[in-house]
């Protein structure tokens, strides 16, 4: 069982984590955000913060009995071996609308104390009050755990400042414990876990000596041996969400610059499952190595490649890399929303028959989808990041380094393919289960906030495969017609000579399908570079050269032999080329993507309640909120200027829930509608204490005119309780924000004709 510590870190005073760029010619630093907008302080961050304070806190007197490098390394890891603890991107507790505020700062020169010229800049700064929750988690709860466990708490109690400008007023801040989940010791009840882990600290780290980690991970061995991979072939769907963002990176171009792949490679799915089976079983025995070979090393089971699917509500569509046979108009495209011009089979047209304009491939992912949107672009943001000298608490020269991640929140889908002794034996190894959420790490900085996923694995034996759609009888009727090969992976192939194919030939065609002799009619294809790494030895693996996915090839059989159709779902079901079990060499036959797009009617995969977003996204939640604000205050129906009074009042109390704010206007409903307010108390009279000092309310009197929201604004006011109602429903996450759009939107309706308001 894992030890998880939940963190919430309270910001004092303004603070500026810097994205590494700026925002046009207003902004020359901006906050760092979520690709949905939202405030952010990455785990790497947070890190090397914890990293930072540690190191100050071994400088203590009382702390240097213990050795400073060997606990940093006990901690947080070193390139060589990999920390125990997995530390979590921080994000808001609550979102607000206005987190953050522009601010110009100019250099003085300190000799003539005028500002230098040229030396004006802007940032962005958050907001001082705000809260942020992040967890750190090990995969063990033992009592050296417990032990680092404590010197973390006592490490992030110790912090008191994050982010840029530290040392001259920014970033104040206070961290605590807020919750703790996977110990089995009974704390006292009067007792919160910080001060639990605080007393911990004093005892183990102050006073005593804590637990050495143990440096073996625990075998099991109670499985099954299985000698043969024989047996009908078992088709798995696999589907992940990105909790964090992913970094799965091309070949670098430089040192320092590190591009995700728009998807995640089948070697990544192979890697996180073999080291999961490395953790379980005990590779000495020679039953058990044999089997973990065989299956992750001989192609006992074809790991897929993941691709972007498409999110509509509670389903996703799956994606294929755009076929390079598959053309467009250069002007008017076929992509996203728009159909465009229409897409065309390659060699049918040489320019648009519409425009005259000349044709492309359709870029980027295709959608399996008979309606928009057509086209897929997985979501992709840059990060900077620094390296602090723990001595000096300054940057080091030279030490700047850039990510570009796929966003969290995204889904992938692919299809595993194995039999049914090697299903069973690959879930006994790795302790993977069906129809369960799986938390798997991907990637670079996977202890760094980058890389959790939730993994969905669902056998679907008897539909068709994912990537495909329709079964093979339908798309080719008769062996000898025109037949397109579309390679939905990137492929390997390779002769006997080990050279690698750089395109289609009839020789190396007719030899790895065995469908006979045959003759090209047209081909399209690319080639890319296979560079990887073994980690383990610390050196490149072999180069390989790969058609790329989306290459096509149309031919036509000569003689066709008599089970041809069973040959080819063969080799839809198993692949061609080398490295199949890593996710290459897959393939389809007449595909239904290039003139049977209408088909696409069953593609949607229904998502499981475990795997739907958590928190509603909030580039989602804004869009619906404004389209039911435009329902209930429609833009083209004004408000009077009194109301500027109510918007006030209600972004003073946007902390508060919409339950707190209806009960402050004694909103009586009868369903969801609003029958009748009271804003007595609220607007219209002084404050309690000013009538008391008068003389009471019999001194005071009674007021001369009904009160305006009771009366002439009486309707407006049903509406905007309306509303409130409605926003009570949704993500508490999003009341607060969801209060200060509301206000905006009363001040843009209440403006007087001039523009302004009263």
């Amino acid at each position: 069982m894992s030890l998880k510590l939940t963190f919430e870190i309270t910001f004092l005073s303004d603070y500026h984590v810097g994205a590494g760029y700026g925002k046009g010619f207003g902004l020359d630093s901006a906050l760092l955000r979520e690709a949905d907008g939202s405030p952010v302080l990455r785990g790497s961050a947070l890190a090397g913060l914890l990293r930072g304070s540690t190191y100050r806190l071994l400088e203590l007197p009382q702390m240097q009995k213990h050795p400073r490098d060997e606990t940093l390394q006990q901690l947080f890891g070193t390139p060589g071996q990999a920390k125990r603890w997995y530390v979590a991107s921080a994000h808001p507790a609550t979102f607000q609308a206005r987190d953050a505020q522009r601010v110009q700062r100019v250099r003085i020169d300190p000799r003539t104390r005028r500002a230098e010229p040229r030396k004006l800049f802007s940032q962005e700064e958050g907001r001082a009050g705000q809260v942020f929750r992040f967890t750190i988690t090990c995969p063990y709860n033992d009592e050296s755990a417990l032990d680092e466990a404590a010197f973390l708490v006592a490490t992030a109690r110790y912090t008191r400042q994050l982010g840029r400008s530290r040392r001259r007023g920014l970033g104040e801040c206070v961290i605590h414990l807020t919750d703790v989940a996977g110990v089995a010791i009974e704390k006292p009840a009067n007792q919160s876990w910080e001060d639990w882990f605080l007393e911990r600290f004093n005892q183990k780290w102050l006073k005593g000596k804590p637990t050495a980690a143990p440096q073996t991970s625990p075998a099991w061995t109670d499985v099954e041996a299985l000698q043969v991979f024989n047996g009908n072939p078992v088709r798995i769907r696999v589907i992940v969400r990105l909790d964090e963002p992913l970094l799965i990176a091309e070949r670098a171009p430089a040192g320092n610059q590190f591009d995700a792949r728009p998807f995640i490679p089948g070697g990544t799915v192979l890697g996180v499952l073999a080291n999961l089976a490395a953790q379980r079983c005990d590779l000495t025995s020679p039953d058990e190595y044999r089997d973990f070979v065989a299956l992750f090393r001989r192609d006992g089971v074809a790991f897929p490649a993941l691709y972007p699917a498409y999110e509509y509500g509670n389903f996703i569509y799956p994606t294929i890399p755009s076929p390079l046979g598959l053309l467009t108009c250069s002007v008017v495209p076929f992509e996203g929303e728009n159909e465009g011009h229409g897409t065309f089979v390659a060699g049918s047209l040489k320019e648009c028959p519409e425009c005259g304009s000349k044709l492309e491939p359709v870029g980027d992912f295709t959608l399996l989808r008979h309606k928009p949107p057509f086209t897929c672009t997985p979501g992709r943001s840059s990060e900077l990041h620094i390296q602090v000298k723990e001595e000096t608490q300054r940057v080091e020269k030279g030490q700047l380094y850039g990510y570009t991640v796929l966003n969290a929140g995204q889904y992938f889908v692919g299809e595993l393919v194995c039999t049914e002794s090697a299903w069973k034996r690959l879930r006994e190894m790795t302790g993977i289960a069906e129809k369960t959420p799986l938390t798997w790490r991907l990637g670079k900085a996977q202890r760094r906030g980058y890389g959790k996923v939730t993994a969905w694995l669902e056998r679907y034996d008897n539909k068709e495969p994912v990537w495909i759609q329709l079964p093979l009888s339908e798309r080719v009727a008769d062996g000898k017609e025109r037949i397109s090969l579309t390679l939905l992976t990137d492929t390997i192939i390779a002769d006997r000579w080990g050279r690698q194919a750089t395109g289609f030939s009839e020789k190396w065609l007719k030899s790895v399908l065995g469908l006979g002799p045959l003759e090209i009619a047209d081909a399209y294809s690319r080639i890319r570079v296979v560079d990887s790494f073994n980690a383990t030895l610390g050196l490149p693996r072999w180069r390989d050269t790969a058609l790329i996915a989306g290459s096509v090839v149309w031919f036509t059989l000569l003689n066709p032999p008599d089970d041809w159709q069973e040959r080819m779902e063969q080799l839809e079901r198993e692949g061609i080329g080398l490295r199949r079990n890593e996710g290459y060499g897959r393939i389809a036959f007449n595909h239904p993507v290039y003139e049977r797009r209408g088909e696409f009617t069953e593609s949607a995969i229904r998502l499981e309640e475990a795997m739907r977003q958590k928190n509603q996204p909030r580039k989602a939640f804004v869009k619906l909120w404004e389209e039911k604000l435009e329902e209930f205050l429609p833009s083209n129906k004004r408000l009077a200027p009194r109301f500027v009074a109510l918007a006030r009042w209600l972004h003073s109390h946007h902390n508060q829930t919409p339950a707190e704010i209806l009960n402050s206007f004694k909103a009586r409903f009868e369903g969801d509608k609003c029958q009748s307010v009271d804003l007595q108390e609220v607007f219209g009279e002084p404050d309690n204490a000013l009538i008391e000092a008068i003389g009471g309310r019999a001194e005071y009197g009674a007021r001369s005119k009904d009160n305006f929201f009771a009366d002439e604004g009486k309707d407006a006011m049903l509406k905007i309780c309306n509303a409130l109602k409605y926003l009570e429903n949704e993500d508490q996450h999003h009341w607060s924000e969801g209060i200060e759009i509301l206000s905006d939107r009363i001040v843009a309706l209440a403006r007087s004709e001039k523009g302004e308001t009263e």
